[in-house]
C-alpha cells in the first residue's frame, strides 16, 4: 500500500478558528460545507515539504480520566533559518508569535477520489531550533503544539458566577454559555443537548476548562477537542447511541476474514485499577450518594470512588450516576488497552481511510487468537489515538476501553437485550 500524504499547514493570522473563511461569490473560498465564518483573514503557509517528523496525541489512557489537552510535535528542516523570529530576511518575520494554528492531515485515495482526513488541529506553543553540526550547518525547527484545552485552561472565570449559567439549564447549553464567556468561536463547538439540568454556576477561582469538565463529569458524557478543532460535548445519550453503530473489526487471525483489518499489536491489561465498589457522588448543596456492592467488596476489599462538587440539581441524578459506576465496574476484566497498526502494512485504501479517521468513542472489534487455539474478543469504545509518521513510515496507536453506558435500546440486535442490557438513566 501507498502511504498517505502527510499535509502541515500553519495559518499566521490571529483567532481561533481555522479553516479558509468563507467569501461570498469566491469560486476558492465560497464553498458551503468547506469553507468557514472565520473571525479573521487567514494566512495559511504549507509547510509539507518541509516535515522530516509528526507525532500527534489525542484523547486519554483510562475511560473514568478526564481528557487531556491534544498534542503534536512537528519537526521541519529549516536550511535558512526562516523560523528564526529575529531573522529579518524570513518571509515570516514579524509573524512567528506562540499560538499561531496549524493543522495535520491526510491526504488519501477511496474509490478513485482524494479525500482529506484531518489528524490534529490545534496552535504552535514554541518554535525550538537545532542544528545538525556546529552552528554554520543546516537547522531544523520543532514546533510543540497543543488544542484548545491549552487555550480553555488559560481563561480564567473569576469569583463571580458566569454571565447567563443559570439554573435549569441542560448540561450541552451550560458548556455553551462557559465558551461564549471566553468567546471561544460559535464555528469551533460540536455540542449536544445534555440529559442532565444545572444548578446555577457556583463561581470561584477556577479555569475555564475546570468549569466545562465539572459540567462533563456531571452529565456523565465526554468533553475533548476534536481532530478539526471543533470544542465537542457527547452526552450520556449519544455515547450509549454510539455503542449500537456497526464496529470496525480488528483481528489478527490468517487468513483475513472478510472485512477485517490487520492490526501490529494488543497491549492486555488485568489489574484493580478500574474496579469501583463504594461510590460517593455528591452534588453542590446535596447529600453524599452512596452505593456499595458486598459481593466485590469480599473479593478484591474496598476500592472506592468519589465525585463532589457536580452540578445536578437533584440528588436522584446522583444517585443513578453512582449506581452506573458500580454496576459497570464491580468486577475486575481482562482489558485491551492499545491496539498499534501500520498503515505500511494497511490491505487496501477502505483500510487506510478507516485507520485514519480513528476517532474518541468510535466502536471498534478486537479479535486476538491465543496460544491453544483460543481466542480473546472484545467491543470497545477508541479513548485515544496517537500518530507516528516519517516519510517511509506511518503508525497509529489506538487507546480502547469497554464502554461504560451500555442503555437497553429498543429494536437494537446488540443494545436490546433483555436481562443483558442496561435502562440507564
Amino acid at each position: 500500500m501507498t502511504l498517505p500524504v502527510l499535509k502541515v499547514e500553519i495559518d499566521f493570522a490571529n483567532g481561533a478558528s481555522f479553516g479558509y473563511p468563507l467569501i461570498l461569490d469566491s469560486s476558492t473560498y465560497g464553498i458551503l460545507g468547506t469553507n468557514v465564518l472565520a473571525d479573521n483573514t487567514s494566512d495559511i503557509v504549507d509547510v509539507s515539504d518541509q516535515v522530516r517528523r509528526v507525532s500527534t496525541r489525542r484523547g486519554r489512557n483510562r475511560i473514568l480520566a478526564s481528557f487531556e489537552a491534544g498534542t503534536a510535535t512537528v519537526v521541519l528542516n529549516d536550511p535558512d533559518s526562516d523560523f528564526s523570529p529575529d531573522n529579518t530576511s524570513s518571509p515570516y518575520y514579524g509573524k512567528l508569535l506562540p499560538l499561531r494554528k496549524i493543522r495535520i492531515y491526510a491526504q488519501t485515495i477511496l474509490s478513485g477520489v482524494g479525500v482529506e482526513v484531518n489528524l490534529f488541529s490545534g496552535y504552535i506553543n514554541s518554535y525550538d531550533t537545532s542544528f545538525y553540526q556546529g552552528t554554520n550547518s543546516d537547522s531544523t525547527v520543532t514546533l510543540q503544539c497543543s488544542d484548545a484545552f491549552r487555550l480553555l485552561n488559560n481563561v480564567s472565570t473569576e469569583i463571580p458566577a458566569i454571565p447567563g449559567a443559570t439554573a435549569g439549564q441542560l448540561t450541552g447549553t451550560r458548556i455553551e454559555t462557559l465558551l461564549d464567556f471566553a468567546e471561544f468561536p460559535d464555528s469551533l463547538m460540536l455540542l449536544n443537548p445534555g440529559e442532565t439540568t444545572c444548578q446555577v454556576d457556583p463561581g470561584g477561582n477556577r479555569s475555564l476548562l475546570e468549569a466545562i469538565q465539572t459540567v462533563e463529569q456531571t452529565e456523565f458524557g465526554a468533553f475533548f477537542i476534536g481532530r478539526d478543532g471543533k470544542a465537542t460535548f457527547f452526552d450520556r445519550n449519544t455515547v450509549s447511541l454510539l455503542s449500537d453503530v456497526t464496529p470496525f473489526e480488528y483481528t489478527d487471525t490468517r487468513p483475513l476474514p472478510s472485512g477485517s483489518y490487520p492490526y501490529q499489536n494488543v497491549d492486555f491489561i488485568f489489574d484493580d485499577q478500574l474496579v469501583l465498589n463504594d461510590v460517593s457522588v455528591t452534588r453542590i448543596g446535596g447529600t453524599p450518594q452512596i452505593v456499595t456492592d458486598q459481593a466485590s467488596i469480599d473479593t478484591y476489599y474496598y476500592k472506592s470512588g468519589t465525585r463532589t462538587n457536580l452540578l445536578m440539581q437533584s440528588d436522584v441524578d446522583a444517585l443513578n450516576q453512582a449506581q452506573m459506576l458500580v454496576s459497570s465496574r464491580k468486577d475486575a476484566e481482562l482489558e485491551i488497552q492499545s491496539m498499534t497498526l501500520s498503515l505500511n502494512a494497511d490491505v487496501n485504501e477502505f483500510n487506510t481511510f478507516d485507520n485514519l479517521r480513528l476517532d474518541i468513542y468510535r466502536l471498534i472489534n478486537i479479535t486476538k487468537a491465543m496460544p491453544g487455539g483460543s481466542s480473546i474478543v472484545r467491543e470497545l469504545f477508541v479513548q485515544g489515538v496517537s500518530h507516528d509518521i516519517t516519510p517511509n513510515n506511518w503508525n497509529i496507536i489506538v487507546y480502547t476501553a469497554q464502554p461504560i453506558i451500555q442503555a437497553f435500546i429498543l429494536d437494537s440486535d446488540t443494545q436490546g437485550k433483555l436481562d443483558t442490557n442496561a435502562l440507564s438513566y
